[in-house]
C-alpha cells in the first residue's frame, strides 16, 4: 500500500507503532507501517524523525516529489543483495550484456508505443476514419525502427548508445507526433519537449507537465524495485553515468511509461477530467493545479495496482517491476536470459 502526503500543512508522525497523518493538529489517518510499501510526500507537508526512524526500520521508502515533478529526494532502506550482483552489474558494463539489456529497454518501449497507437486507431476506426489512419501510418514508422533496433551489435554499450538513443528518438518523434491528433488543441501539445526542443524537463504546457509529474512516480517505483533486487540504481546502461542520475533505474522505466504513465495520461485529457485552466506558468515552467496534481496522481498510483497477464500469472503492474528488476539481477548474473515487459494490443 502506498500513502500520499498532499497539501500544505499535513504533518507525518509516530503513535505507538502506528504512523499518524495529522492535519492542522487533527488526526486524518493511522497506518500500521508494515502494510506500506512508500509514502510519496507532494506539497508542503512535515514529517517527524521519530515517523522516518519507525518507516525506514520497516524498509519503507519515503520519496519527495516537487511541483516540477521531480524526485526531490528519497528516504529509503538500506541496500540489500549479494555482493556477486553488483560486481556482475559493473562488470556487464563492459562486455556484450550491456548491449543485450540496452536493446531489450528500447525494444519494449517500442513495442509499448505500437500497442497504444494501435488501440488508440482502433478505437477511432469508426468515429474518425482519417485520424485512426494517420496513427497507423506512425505505428508502421516505428515498425521500421523496430528493425534497424534489431540489428545493432556490438560489444560494450559504450560502442552503441548513440545508435540505440538514435533509433529511439526516431521511433518517439512518430508516437508523440501520433497522440497530438488525440490530444485536444486546446491543451496546446506540441510534441514531448519542455524549454527547449532536446529536453523534456521544464515542461511548456500541461500535458508534458502531467507526463513529467507521472514519470517521476514511476521513477521512484523503479528506484525502488532495481535496489530491492541488489542492484545499484546508478550503474545503468542504456542511460549514460551522470552525477545523481539513477540510471539503471530509468533504464527500467522504459518497459512502463506507456502502460502506466501515457494510459493515464491519455485516459485523463480525453475525458476532460482534468482541464487545460488547471495549470499555471510560473518563472516560464508549467506548473499544475493542486487538483489537477491530486487527480494525476490517484490515475497513476491506481495503474500501478491493476492486474495484468504476466509469464502466466495475475499480477500488479507494481510487481512486474519488481520482477523484472530481479530478472535483470538474474541475467547480470549470467543465471538466465532477460525478456523485458511489453503488451500486445
Amino acid at each position: 500500500m502506498r500513502l500520499v502526503i498532499d497539501g500544505f500543512g499535513k504533518f507525518l508522525g509516530k503513535e505507538g507503532n502506528l504512523i499518524v497523518v495529522k492535519e492542522k493538529g487533527k488526526t486524518a489517518k493511522k497506518t500500521n507501517p508494515s502494510e506500506l510499501t512508500q509514502v510519496i510526500i507532494t506539497g508542503k507537508a512535515s514529517i517527524s524523525t521519530d515517523a522516518s526512524d519507525l518507516q525506514l526500520k520497516k524498509s519503507v521508502d519515503v520519496v519527495f516529489v516537487d511541483r516540477h515533478g521531480e524526485i526531490a529526494g528519497r528516504l529509503s532502506h538500506p541496500f540489500v543483495g549479494m555482493a556477486k550482483t553488483r560486481r556482475e552489474q559493473y562488470l556487464a558494463y563492459n562486455d556484450r550484456r550491456s548491449v543485450v539489456l540496452s536493446k531489450e529497454f528500447a525494444l519494449a518501449k517500442l513495442r509499448n508505443q505500437m500497442a497504444i497507437l494501435a488501440n488508440l486507431a482502433k478505437a477511432r476506426k469508426e468515429s474518425n476514419r482519417k485520424v485512426a489512419e494517420e496513427i497507423m501510418s506512425e505505428r508502421g514508422k516505428i515498425v521500421e525502427t523496430i528493425g534497424s533496433l534489431k540489428e545493432v551489435e556490438g560489444d560494450r554499450i559504450d560502442e552503441v548508445r548513440e545508435e540505440i538513443l538514435g533509433i529511439e528518438g526516431k521511433a518517439s518523434n512518430h508516437y508523440w507526433n501520433a497522440l497530438r491528433l488525440v490530444f485536444p488543441p486546446e491543451y496546446k501539445f506540441e510534441g514531448r519537449k519542455g524549454l527547449d526542443e532536446k529536453h523534456s524537463r521544464y515542461a511548456q504546457d500541461m500535458i508534458n507537465a502531467m507526463l513529467n509529474y507521472g514519470y517521476a512516480i514511476l521513477h521512484s517505483e523503479c528506484i525502488r524495485a532495481v535496489e530491492l533486487a541488489g542492484l545499484d540504481s546508478y550503474a545503468g546502461f542504456l542511460h549514460s553515468d551522470r552525477s545523481g542520475r539513477t540510471s539503471l533505474a530509468l533504464d527500467l522505466m522504459e518497459e512502463f511509461r506507456q502502460q502506466i504513465v501515457d494510459k493515464a495520461v491519455i485516459k485523463l485529457i480525453s475525458y476532460r477530467q482534468i482541464k487545460p485552466n488547471e495549470c499555471e506558468m510560473r518563472n516560464f515552467v508549467c506548473m499544475l493545479g493542486d487538483s489537477a496534481r491530486k487527480t494525476l496522481l490517484k490515475e497513476v498510483l491506481e495503474r500501478f495496482e491493476n492486474r495484468t497477464q504476466y509469464t502466466g500469472r495475475n499480477l500488479t503492474y507494481s510487481a512486474i517491476i519488481q520482477s523484472q528488476a530481479r530478472k535483470i539481477a538474474g541475467f547480470l548474473r549470467r543465471e538466465s536470459k532477460y525478456k523485458s515487459f511489453w503488451r500486445r494490443w
